[in-house]
């Protein structure tokens, strides 16, 4: 269905375009999901984000500026019409320096099947303006006769709790869409998702349930760590889920938004996708900025061994910027297409941003820490800013407090990190173990009170997995075993 929705947004987009450039029709961006009423069938949300600036604004007096839109949507299979609905669209009041976007929400109550569905828009306000046509192929999938399944998956752009219900209310809460829901915007730092998971007979009704969402690399299914969010929830016949997924440091590239239902057996019940595209951030640093006279009378000018000024720049990852990421992972992924001059253009432009007074400083500072974190952390295969200890050493500094318990006869060896303050936020806690028990590069499992780390509701039982079976997800803490104080080691770090 989503491909389906892709080409609808993105040709009716191109179709108003085309129109407004002959006939000032209004812009518009236009979308659909499909959710699911019991005792009522499938419901058809559609969405419209029309464009203020392209639309005719009305003087109302008072420096109030309004415009009018009318809007018919009609339904049909074949030549026979299913349902329509015509309907004038105030915008919100505007004035000549706040001129905004509104968008419209309307709900139709459809069977399953394929539809054509026209769509016409017109600007009130505008006397040469005729209303203009589109049609499109809309998809009404049946739902499942048993089992669970999952609605589509709305992202928002704002919600509050309702207070007076209203036609963007849902389940308790009044929700704005993201119409355009195609991209995850550079400045993004979260996106917040509503769906709804239903329960198709009442043997299930009751039971309980993980709903574990993540965001994934469309190439390889594999989700991005820090974007993993588990919530335990009670089935129900319908049950809706409003929650946020942090994506600061998610690098540029294409992505599947993942919502998957999983039994109290760890089982998977159902599965729903969203695919998105995470736009290119803009530039931490302009590498050109500098001549190729600055770059030779400054500090990085002695850095003239290719392969050694790499290695420091791959050491940079755990402290650099979503847009500095992206470049890592793409234009300067492979060190034999760099130039030597270009590669000290863009260290120097890096600590340039960092330590405008004294840049050189900035960095010398720096790799000492990743000599430390080398020292402490590195491996056999892997440096010392690559492990999870090596870069959260290097991105927050050395924690406050550290208990070491490598001998706990009932879990794996585990290291927890306290910080009074890691960047903006305080009492921050990190857990790493060491699952292969091979006493070295201990995995990041668990972290508390900062945002965009690794989460995990569960970190108790895999951390005594080898004595507690894992197969309950609704469970999160072990059984009580002697030599065990996780919870006091936790919650009192000395």
């Amino acid at each position: 269905m989503k491909e389906a929705l892709k080409k609808i947004s993105i040709s009716l987009l191109l179709v108003f375009a085309m129109v407004l450039s002959a006939n000032a029709s209004p812009l518009a961006v236009f979308n659909y999901k499909v959710f699911y009423v019991p005792d009522r069938g499938t419901v058809v949300e559609t969405y419209f984000d029309i464009s203020g600036s392209s639309v005719v604004l009305k003087d109302m007096g008072d420096g109030v500026l309004k415009s009018q839109v009318q809007l018919t949507l009609i339904f049909k299979k074949g030549d026979e019409i299913i349902t329509f609905d015509k309907k004038v669209i105030d915008s919100p009041d505007m004035s000549a320096d706040a001129i905004v976007d509104f968008i419209d929400v309307e709900r139709f109550v459809l069977p399953s099947g394929t539809y054509d569905l026209e769509i016409q828009i017109s600007d009130m306000f505008d006397p040469a303006d005729t209303p203009q046509s589109s049609h499109l192929k809309l998809i009404v999938p049946s739902p499942p006769a048993s089992g669970v399944f999952i609605s589509d998956i709305e992202l928002v752009s704002a919600y509050k709790n309702t207070e007076s219900p209203g036609v963007y209310s849902k389940s308790g809460y009044d929700i704005i869409p993201m119409v355009n829901d195609d991209e995850l915007r550079a400045g993004m730092n979260e996106l917040v998702f509503y769906a709804e998971i239903y329960s198709a007979t009442d043997d299930i009704v009751g039971d309980k349930f993980l709903v574990r969402a993540y965001i994934a690399d469309t190439a390889n299914g594999v989700p991005v760590p820090y974007t993993v969010v588990n919530l335990r929830r009670n089935a129900g016949e319908v049950t809706p889920v409003l929650s946020r997924i942090p994506i600061t440091d998610l690098p540029a590239g294409k992505y599947d938004i993942v919502i998957e239902v999983i039994s109290k057996e760890n089982k998977p019940l159902a599965m729903q996708k969203l695919q998105v595209q995470r736009s290119v951030p803009e530039k931490a640093a302009d590498v050109d900025s500098f001549t190729d006279d600055q770059i030779a009378m400054s500090w990085i000018n002695k850095y003239d061994q290719k392969m050694l000024l790499y290695e420091y720049f791959k050491s940079l990852r755990p402290i650099s910027t979503a847009s500095e990421l992206y470049a890592m992972n793409n234009s300067m992924s492979d060190v034999s297409k760099i130039e030597l001059k270009y590669l000290q253009r863009y260290f120097y432009a890096f600590w340039d941003l960092r330590g405008k007074e004294n840049s050189e400083k900035a960095w010398l500072d720096y790799k000492a820490k990743v000599d430390i974190a080398q020292k402490q952390f590195g491996t056999t295969n892997k440096r010392g800013y690559e492990t999870d200890q090596g870069r959260i050493f290097l991105k927050y500094d050395a924690p406050n407090d550290i208990v070491d318990r490598a001998n706990e006869s009932s879990s794996y060896p585990y290291i927890i990190w306290h910080y009074y303050k890691a960047g903006k936020f305080n009492n921050v806690k990190f857990v790493f173990y060491d699952p292969m028990l091979l006493g070295q590069d201990y995995e990041l499992l668990h972290s508390e009170n900062i945002p965009g780390e690794t989460n995990n509701y569960r970190w108790k039982m895999m951390l005594q997995q080898r004595d507690t079976p894992q197969n309950n997800v609704d469970r999160t803490s072990p059984n009580d075993e002697y030599g065990g104080r996780i919870d006091d080691y936790f919650n009192n770090p000395r």
